[in-house]
């Protein structure tokens, strides 16, 4: 409590109090002397931004490490259940890290913020969390959103993780640091991958297992995309790498009217219509396609359709998608151990399957990355340890990649490994990380890693893993 606050206060000071100043505003110790929608910073209780609030942690700790996140939580229709799960991977990851003492004895707490999927809202919210909670990493998820809440993260020398953003225009951010090294990092792989991995499945180039014929006399494509930097690159990249069939695209925005994909799709009326939108969106165009006759059109998703909200927002037309595929950066993997152990772990703490939604394990990677760029940026000395930046904690994540040709230890992205891989990066050794989404080699110019594709098919209502598949390199 500030000195002028002792003389309205007086003896109450001992249980907390609040007053407001001459100039309006509130003074106070904590937030709890504050409003519900304002919070305590530098002794005043000042508004935050719409969407933010929610603190996971052990928030009565001193001494902790606070981190942010802005995410999409909710969209028009209601909560997004695949980035639900997705924080919850980041939390599970968290709460393991902080069972094992943090880095230095020093826990990690997370502030949390719904961008509610608006860009403008997702850049605000960034901005809050890396000027306002002084947080030196900030988790985002969607490309539009991710690439608004750059422009803030980078400002302020804060690191950004992203575990869904896929656009190629990440990896073309100006992000770096004085330190040479950028400043956005992301464990999901570029769409120019997935659009040769749908380009070649749509042109028979690419067998599907079980059915041969799964897109056989496929003369006519349509992509409908929702008009967004995720949108754009990867129905660009698709339509890039198709040369058989005759493609017609259709643009609409996101959480709006639809009815350019329809009037598309049911004019052109293609053997395929590639869906390169959101769960929400998806939904709409099958629907309002419903109610006009087409009932049996063939669907295939890209990887944010992904989502057991898209039979919820089907509702009795959900039947609809039975037996439409899709592609995604791959999760479930039946014989990766690393895989097998977050999803045992998952489905025990939260009671669900983690790949019947994309990107979990990328989201449960990401939060033991930025713990172990944690440690590096900490140092060897817990009795002096040096600052925690965005630039530091990026300075250790180029040291989770060997170069190519050089031998490195091995560790999984884990509770299992988290203590021996910590002790290694707090002494600056470089070492080599395996996650649950995959190998993670990084390219340490662009914060990004390669991955596998899984093929998955929608049956009786879930999402099956048909194939695995390693994109072209060309």
């Amino acid at each position: 409590m500030r000195a002028l606050g002792l003389l309205t206060c007086g003896t109450l000071l001992l249980a907390g109090c609040s007053f407001t100043t001459a100039g309006g505003l509130t003074e106070c110790e904590t937030s709890s002397d504050c409003d519900t929608a304002q919070v305590c910073n530098a002794g005043y209780c000042l508004p935050q931004p719409v969407g933010c609030g929610d603190v996971f942690g052990p928030t009565s700790n001193t001494n902790t490490i606070a981190l942010g996140a802005a995410l999409p939580l909710t969209t028009s229709e209601g909560k997004d259940e695949s980035e639900e799960q997705a924080l919850n991977s980041i939390k599970l990851a968290m709460e393991e890290v902080n069972q094992r003492e943090g880095i230095n004895g020093r826990q990690f707490i997370l502030y949390i913020c719904d961008t509610k999927s608006d860009k403008d809202r997702a850049r605000e919210q960034a901005e809050w969390l890396v000027k306002e909670k002084g947080v030196p990493v900030v988790f985002t998820s969607g490309s539009a959103q991710t690439i608004a809440a750059s422009s803030a993260t980078i400002a302020a020398g804060a690191l950004l993780m992203t575990h869904t953003a896929t656009s190629p225009d990440i990896a073309t951010l100006t992000d770096k640091a004085s330190n040479g090294v950028g400043l956005v990092w992301r464990t999901a792989p570029s769409d120019t991958l997935q659009g040769r991995v749908i380009g070649d499945l749509l042109q028979g180039t690419i067998a599907v297992t079980g059915d041969a014929t799964a897109f056989a006399n496929t003369n006519k494509v349509t992509l409908a995309y929702v008009d967004d930097p995720y949108g754009q690159g990867l129905s660009a990249n698709v339509l890039r790498r198709l040369t058989k069939p005759v493609v017609n695209s259709a643009k609409y925005n996101r959480n709006a009217d639809v009815a350019p994909a329809v009037t598309a799709i049911n004019t052109q009326q293609p053997d395929v219509a590639v869906l390169v939108g959101f769960t929400e969106d998806n939904a709409k165009i099958i629907t309002q396609l419903a109610t006009q006759g087409r009932t049996t059109q063939k669907w295939f998703f890209t990887d944010a359709g992904k989502d057991l909200g898209l039979f919820t927002n089907l509702g009795t037309n959900k039947a609809l998608v039975e037996g439409s595929y899709g592609t995604a950066p791959a999760q479930a993997r039946p014989d990766n151990d690393e895989y097998k152990q977050f999803r045992s772990r998952f489905q025990t703490t939260y009671g669900k399957d983690p790949g019947q939604f994309s990107f979990t394990t990328h989201a449960y990677d990401a939060m033991y990355l930025v713990a172990l760029g944690t440690a590096y940026a900490a140092g060897p000395d817990a009795s002096k340890p040096q600052a925690i930046t965005g630039a530091r904690i990026a300075e250790g994540l180029t040291h989770v990649t060997p170069a190519p040709g050089v031998t490195a230890p091995s560790y999984a992205l884990g509770f299992s490994d988290f203590i021996s891989a910590r002790d290694a990066m707090r002494s600056g050794n470089t070492i080599n990380v395996r996650g649950a989404s995959g190998n993670l080699d990084f390219n340490n110019e662009t914060g990004e890693a390669p991955s596998e594709y899984e093929l998955w098919k929608i049956e009786n209502g879930t999402f099956r893993t048909v194939q695995l598949i390693n994109p072209p390199t060309d």
